[in-house]
């Protein structure tokens, strides 16, 4: 550290270093003048690669989708002003899902804030709401001694991480900085690193945070309901003896765990007299003894809705804050990490093991019957031409909010055999996806499909560009049905004179001409036999790739329908 060239550069290559002993390997730079010292320092180093995006935006939502799949925070590197304001709703994703997130802003000092300077704002705790931990660093001064900045960066990093006595999620640390910016030549007294000569010489960080020990929990008749699981709960359940309803975000959703929502759909749906004795007799053999949720909140109402209905006790493991009870049902809380053991006498579910295989399995037929290319379709042949490959059995599988989740949830449309599956489902918000996308993608360095509909294209176009400089396989594949098609299931749907403009918002754009002038590749496929093999052609390529699918919203809408009716005819006829 002696080798800086002044004091803000000491600070910040002190802060850099001590990143990278912690385990920080990715730094997002989003240009910016105040920003400099920052934006050299982790630059520079050589332990961090650094990832250079235009749009705050954006960056931060890239830096959450690294964090998303390493489990290991990014630094998003920004300047001061209305920089700080466009990272707010990726803090809030963060927060919501437990992400770690590192926000690292330049600020104007002291002199210059509140006073009409130009680009100050007063920003210090402008994402305190959505925030795990805020700090507003004084500019920096030898006479302040290093350990502070040292200390303060561990504190920082056990915060997003979670390992500080509470949930993890975004930290914004901001930045004070006089001149110079630049890392000019400026004299200041290098024996303010004397404190730390011990750390100097060491590769070890300044201070060690460990995570919490995750509890052993006894499971002994409970029913599981999973959702998005990490770490050792996710080990835990690969191979649960017990019966598992899995969410498609929980990377546990396959054809023995997937199919709630149909099921639950055929119990309690209506339909004609020998079908609602059929469901009176699927209700019977659905009932539980106890019901165990762990992890994030369940995309489906329907499976929400039956936890919440169920006399038995519900108890939920890995929550904390935000609190995941929606009905206010939870007789216990484990908020910390735990490893969920069977106990010896536990079995599978008769009734839920025989509903979710006769589900899925109608379901499965029933999309492979299905000849035209629309929403479901398009998301089970991309599926099935990963699973029919044999050139990648790892990769991750990104759903975008609205319908692309929701689909692949309620028509159990699994991930491929060995992918991960991701979401941003804290906040569900349809902002970042592109570009939380991208940042599985250079975490991971292995293929990436991303589900996103036209109006969440839309909201993230310029994080095209972010995509443009991935290496890996990234294939994004846009579902366009020229608007918002989730409203037609709602309420406001009846109301045809704002309906279309103020809800559906019809848009008329072409997706495949925007991306090439990102340079991305293209595809744009007319038939389910073509998607297949224009995926496993981008797959092969590497790079980006926007393959846009073209549909109507009713299409999609019968299509869905065809495939409930299929899983709900063969579960009365199962369950007479």
């Amino acid at each position: 550290m002696r080798d800086a060239p002044n004091i803000n550069m000491a600070w910040t290559m002190l802060a850099a270093e001590e990143c990278a002993r912690l385990g920080v390997r990715h730094a997002v730079i989003s240009p910016g003048s105040r920003s400099a010292p920052l934006a050299v320092a982790f630059a520079r180093h050589p332990s961090i690669q650094t990832h250079v995006a235009h749009d705050e935006r954006g960056g931060a939502f890239m830096a959450l989708g690294i964090a998303k799949a390493s489990g290991l925070p990014a630094v998003h590197v920004m300047t001061s002003g209305t920089a700080v304001a466009n990272v707010l709703p990726a803090m809030v994703e963060a927060r919501m899902t437990r992400t770690p997130l590192l926000i690292f802003a330049a600020d104007r000092p002291p002199e210059l804030r509140d006073c009409g300077a130009n680009q100050a704002i007063p920003q210090a705790q402008l994402l305190a709401g959505a925030s795990r931990w805020s700090v507003d660093l004084p500019c920096p001064t030898s006479e302040i001694p290093a350990e502070f900045v040292l200390s303060t960066i561990d504190e920082a990093f056990a915060r997003a991480c979670g390992f500080a006595g509470a949930q993890g999620g975004g930290v914004h640390v901001n930045w004070q900085f006089r001149e110079p910016l630049a890392p000019d030549a400026r004299a200041w007294d290098q024996n303010w690193l004397a404190s730390i000569a011990r750390w100097s010489r060491s590769k070890e960080p300044w201070r060690h945070a460990m995570p919490s020990v995750a509890a052993e929990v006894e499971i002994d008749s409970a029913i599981v309901v999973a959702g998005c699981v990490r770490g050792s709960t996710a080990r835990s359940l690969s191979r649960w003896k017990g019966t598992l309803l899995a969410d498609v975000t929980s990377g546990l959703a396959d054809a023995g765990t997937a199919g709630a929502d149909l099921v639950l759909r055929a119990a309690f749906d209506g339909g004609t007299i020998e079908k609602r004795a059929a469901n009176e007799a699927l209700r019977r053999a659905l009932q539980v003894d106890a019901i165990a949720v762990v992890g994030d909140p369940v995309v489906s109402k329907r499976l929400n809705a039956w936890i919440a209905a169920q006399p038995s006790g519900v108890t939920i493991f890995g929550a904390g804050d935000p609190r995941v009870d929606p009905a206010h049902r939870a007789d216990a809380v484990y908020a910390g990490p735990a490893t969920l053991c069977a106990a010896r006498g536990l079995k599978p579910h008769a009734g839920w093991k025989r509903a979710l295989a006769v589900a899925t399995r109608a379901s499965a037929h029933a999309l492979d019957a299905e000849r035209a290319l629309c929403e479901p379709t398009a998301m089970a042949s991309v599926v099935k031409s990963v699973d029919m490959g044999t050139a990648h059995s790892h990769g991750t599988v990104f759903y975008g909010s609205s319908m692309p989740i929701r689909d692949a949830d309620f028509l159990a449309i699994a991930p491929p055999k060995g992918w991960h599956a991701s979401a941003n489902r804290g906040a569900s918000g349809i902002d970042g996806l592109v570009a939380t996308a991208v940042g599985h993608a250079h975490a991971t360095r292995e293929p990436v499909i991303a589900f996103v509909g036209d109006v969440s294209a839309l909201h993230d176009v310029g994080s095209l560009q972010l995509a443009a400089l991935v290496e890996n396989p990234l294939v994004i594949v846009v579902l366009n049905n020229d608007g918002g098609g989730i409203f037609r299931y709602l309420p406001i749907a009846k109301h045809d004179d704002v309906f279309e403009a103020c809800f559906t918002t019809p848009h008329g754009l072409v997706f495949a001409d925007i991306a090439r002038s990102f340079g991305l590749a293209v595809e744009a496929p007319k038939t389910r036999a073509n998607l297949e093999k224009v995926v496993t052609r981008a797959l092969k390529r590497g790079g980006a790739t926007v393959i846009e699918v073209t549909c109507t919203r009713e299409a999609s809408e019968q299509c869905r329908a065809r495939v409930a009716h299929a899983a709900i005819d063969a579960l009365a006829r199962e369950f007479r």
